[in-house]
């Protein structure tokens, strides 16, 4: 039987950036990967003076183009604003817990919650965890989040993803909306690339070239603190 995983993002092109190559690498092991994007994109990066509405259609495009590069099985589009602030929150959860009782996943991913300094994807990392809490669904292998806006101090987990690299790479490179002007796949290559030499200081050699660090998410966070 196959295992399901899912994925939450905030925007179009966070999970190829963040953890594309552990998606490619999940893909291979035969994981079920839904990738659910809360917000259209439309207000993003947008060198070329589009309108907001061909934007939204130009990032979902490039959504779903990047997403059959690394082997991804369902992509979810919620729809909402590219705006933390108007984002319907209870819209957004009611669709995940659908999700998550439709699937009833082994795994979850979603933005770090509580380090990530951009507000759209601590939002997103909050409105999944919430989701869990609210289906009663808890995943067996964990809820995790990934890194893009601000590294994390701290992780219970790396993947190794020099066999994935290259796929992260090109799903990165589908969006091109945004790399246009903005160079995603080199900035966050030069941070797997540094993961994977840092990841032990009392290693005699790096585990792998490139890697991608997730920390694992407790459901009531204010009780660790």
């Amino acid at each position: 039987m196959n295992r399901h995983v899912i994925i939450v993002s905030a925007h179009p092109d966070d999970m190829e950036i963040g953890m594309g190559g552990t998606v490619a690498k999940l893909v291979e092991s035969q994981a079920l990967v839904t990738s659910l994007v809360i917000t259209d994109g439309g207000r993003a990066s947008n060198p070329f003076a589009w309108t907001e509405q061909r934007m939204i259609e130009v990032r979902g495009e490039e959504a779903l183009r990047a997403a059959h590069v690394l082997g991804v099985h369902e992509v979810v589009f919620c729809d909402q604003p590219d705006a933390d602030e108007e984002i319907d929150t209870q819209t957004v959860k009611r669709k995940l817990v659908e999700l998550l009782v439709r699937l009833q996943p082994d795994e979850i991913y979603t933005l770090d919650e509580e380090g990530d300094r951009h507000p759209a994807h601590r939002l997103a990392g909050k409105l999944a965890r919430e989701s869990v809490l609210e289906s009663g669904i808890v995943p067996t292998d964990g809820l995790w989040a990934y890194e893009i806006w601000g590294p994390l101090a701290a992780w219970d987990r790396l993947e190794c993803i020099d066999a994935h690299v290259a796929k992260k790479m090109l799903a990165i490179a589908e969006h091109k909306s945004q790399v246009a002007t903005i160079p995603y796949g080199e900035g966050v290559l030069g941070l797997n690339r540094w993961r994977a030499v840092f990841a032990d200081p009392k290693a005699t050699t790096p585990a792998g070239a490139y890697a991608e660090v997730f920390r694992r998410v407790k459901l009531f966070p204010s009780a660790s603190r």
